[in-house]
């Protein structure tokens, strides 16, 4: 059923508060139609979203898992590379805070071809637009998706003091055997202005497999976290990054709070 809640507690946003009674974000697909998964029923089922790219490329399908039930799944058509090609992409706002956790389930289909790596949906600031190279110099935003490279997971970041052109990695532990569901959970808290004390750490399956600290992510009081980048694709950009043959992962279960998920 879906769920758009959010957890007790209170959020700091810039210089006052907000309550909040339940998860910020919380959506599974049993209430979905079985099909096409369109840019419209996307809109319905999230509430809304900023932007969407679905191009008939996802579907909500049974898992014939009885802990998943009916799940999302997204095509990656041999040969494709980026979002115009392959995979999905949108944006959904979030109530801007300093810290939250994201936590949902993924599956690599069997026979999945991970060619060189692709992208994974994770949290931002500015939604979109600090990616594919676009650094975010005055501290306003950034971006923190997963990839995978090889099999391998990743953090894939774009922050304030990155040296590289395109996003820094952060390795996880352990690596990605298709036809196996996984979890995925990510907590990201702001550095203070003016300090490096920001933090970013995953979890797999409730695992501690990689964190980053001690860095900025952005400058003064700008860069809340404000984003839900829905965002997969294999790529890159040059036509090595593409899978040799059609390719599905299939997701569930999307959550935003602001307290630690139970494992």
């Amino acid at each position: 059923m879906k769920k758009i809640t959010s957890v007790i507690g209170f959020l700091l946003i810039s210089n006052f508060t907000i309550a909040q009674t339940g998860p910020v974000l919380h959506i599974d697909f049993e209430d979905m139609p079985i099909g096409v998964y369109t840019d419209s029923i996307l809109n319905k089922n999230w509430n809304g979203v900023k932007w969407s790219s679905t191009k008939e490329r996802s579907e909500i399908v049974t898992s014939f898992d009885p802990e998943r039930g009916k799940v999302l799944q997204v095509y990656f058509p041999k040969g494709a590379v980026g979002p115009e090609q392959g995979g999905i992409q949108f944006v959904k706002n979030l109530p801007p805070a300093n810290e939250y956790y994201l936590d949902y389930y993924i599956k690599f289909e069997r026979g999945f071809s991970f060619s060189i790596g692709g992208k994974l949906p994770g949290l931002t600031s500015g939604g979109a637009k600090y990616s594919g190279g676009v650094h975010p110099d005055e501290g306003e935003g950034w971006s923190a998706r997963y990839m995978w490279v090889k099999n391998k997971p990743i953090i894939y970041l774009y922050y304030v003091d990155m040296q590289l052109k395109y996003g820094e990695t952060v390795p996880l532990m352990g690596e990605i055997e298709p036809g196996k569901w996984y979890r995925f959970t990510q907590y990201i808290r702001l550095n203070d202005p003016g300090k490096k004390n920001g933090y970013i750490q995953v979890w797999i399956d409730g695992v501690k497999s990689g964190y980053k600290k001690k860095f900025r992510l952005r400058l003064e009081d700008k860069g809340l976290i404000d984003s839900f980048y829905f965002s997969t694709f294999h790529g890159g950009a040059s036509e090595d990054w593409a899978p040799v043959r059609g390719s599905y992962i299939r997701f569930d279960d999307f959550k935003v709070t602001t307290e630690k998920p139970d494992f």
